[in-house]
C-alpha cells in the first residue's frame, strides 16, 4: 500500500494535470468534462483521507462534491450547451489557445516557486503541498483572461476545487471546515442558476474558420 504523502502526490498530479489542460481547451463541451474529472480526483482524495483518518465530515465532503460538482453542475452545464445547435467554443480562442497553455505553464511554475519560498516553510513537508496553490492561480488565470461565460463558471468552480484541495489537506480537523465547503457548494449552485437565468446566450457563436471547415 502506498504511503498517505504519495497517494496525495499522484492525486495532486492530475489535478495539476486537469488545470492544464483547462487553460488549452477552447471548447466549452471537453472543459466541463475536464472540471468535472478535476472535481471527481478532488473528491478521490477527500474519501481516500477520510478512510485513512477515519473523519466523517470528509467522507461528507467527498459525497457532497460528487453530487454538486462532478454531477449537479456539470449536468446543467451540459444541458445549457445543448441547447445550441453546434459545439461552441470561445469567440476567438483559436488564435488564444497556445498562448494560453503557455500562460498556463507560466503560472504553475511561478506559483510553485512563490510557495516555496513563502508559505511552503509554515506548512507541513508535503510532496504535493504546492499543488493547490498553484490550482488556485490557475483558476484565477482563467477567471481573468476567457470571456465565455460557462467557461468563467468553470474558473470559479476551479477556484472552489482549490481551497477544498488546499482545506483537505491542511485543514481536514478545523471546525468549521465543513461548513466553508457546504457554504462553497451552495454558492456554486446559486451561481450558475443566476447566470444562467440572467444570460441564456452565454455560449458565444461558432468562430467563421469552424462553420467552413463543417461546410468543407
Amino acid at each position: 500500500m502506498l504511503p498517505t504523502s504519495d497517494v496525495e502526490a499522484l492525486v495532486g498530479l492530475g489535478i495539476l494535470l486537469t488545470a492544464l489542460y483547462l487553460q488549452s481547451e477552447s471548447f466549452v463541451g471537453p472543459l466541463v468534462d475536464a472540471i468535472a474529472l478535476q472535481s471527481l480526483l478532488v473528491s478521490v482524495l477527500l474519501g481516500y483521507l477520510a478512510w485513512v483518518d477515519d473523519d466523517p465530515s470528509l467522507a461528507l465532503l467527498a459525497g457532497l462534491a460528487v453530487a454538486i460538482r462532478v454531477l449537479l453542475i456539470p449536468y446543467v452545464l451540459r444541458r445549457q450547451i445543448r441547447a445550441f445547435r453546434w459545439r461552441f467554443r470561445e469567440l476567438g480562442a483559436s488564435q488564444r489557445v497556445a498562448s494560453h497553455a503557455l500562460a498556463a505553464v507560466a503560472v504553475a511554475i511561478v506559483a510553485w516557486f512563490i510557495f516555496q519560498q513563502t508559505l511552503g516553510p509554515a506548512l507541513p513537508a508535503l510532496p504535493g503541498a504546492a499543488f493547490p496553490f498553484v490550482l488556485l492561480l490557475e483558476g484565477l488565470l482563467m477567471l481573468s483572461t476567457r470571456t465565455n461565460t460557462l467557461v468563467q463558471v468553470m474558473g470559479y468552480l476551479e477556484e472552489e476545487n482549490a481551497v477544498v484541495y488546499a482545506g483537505a489537506l491542511f485543514a481536514g480537523g478545523f471546525p468549521l471546515f465543513l461548513e466553508v465547503v457546504i457554504f462553497l457548494d451552495v454558492l456554486g449552485v446559486v451561481l450558475v442558476a443566476v447566470i444562467l437565468s440572467i444570460q441564456r446566450s452565454v455560449v458565444g457563436a461558432p468562430e467563421e474558420e469552424y462553420l467552413e471547415e463543417l461546410t468543407g
